[in-house]
């Protein structure tokens, strides 16, 4: 036979032996509470129509405008700029430069140089020569064969077409 079937008729034993077979009530062993015993003693009162507000007044802080001083600023013309006579004609084009020999795009017309090859001048950046010229850096350094980071030296002769 199979022992299979010898083991069962073992716990089923076991298990009648761990069940109560009482029949008293299951109700008894549990202690019923009144749960409203706490709110016994509280008054029930009335919501008043409108809330008391304190009797003192908050007073807002007065501030006073503080005082700006107007400063005033004068347009420099474009004379201002060359009271060192640093202007220069190169083409049909006039550099004008400031004290530290940097030019002034601003009074310099974009793209004024026509001409097909530009010579270096003494202070004189690729950027500069783009800018006469109306040709990109990198375009201008492509034509030359140089790295648009190139330093130029003077009297060399770059190729603008």
């Amino acid at each position: 036979m199979k022992k299979s079937l010898f083991v069962l008729p073992l716990v089923a034993f076991a298990l009648v032996g761990c069940t109560n077979s009482s029949t008293t009530d299951a109700t008894s062993s549990y202690e019923v509470v009144d749960v409203s015993e706490p709110y016994a003693n509280v008054q029930p009162t009335e919501m008043p129509n409108t809330m008391e507000q304190p009797d003192g007044q908050y007073q807002q802080p007065t501030y006073s405008q503080p005082a700006y001083n107007q400063t005033t600023y004068n347009q420099q013309t474009s004379s201002s700029y060359n009271t060192s006579g640093n202007a220069e004609q190169v083409g049909n084009c006039t550099v004008v430069r400031d004290g530290t020999n940097t030019p002034v795009y601003s009074q310099i017309q974009k793209g004024c140089y026509t001409g097909s090859t530009y010579t270096v001048g003494k202070y004189d950046t690729l950027y500069l020569i783009s800018y006469l010229s109306g040709k990109s850096i990198n375009e201008i350094a492509d034509l030359n064969g140089i790295s648009s980071m190139a330093k130029l030296s003077v009297g060399s002769t770059l190729r603008l077409r």
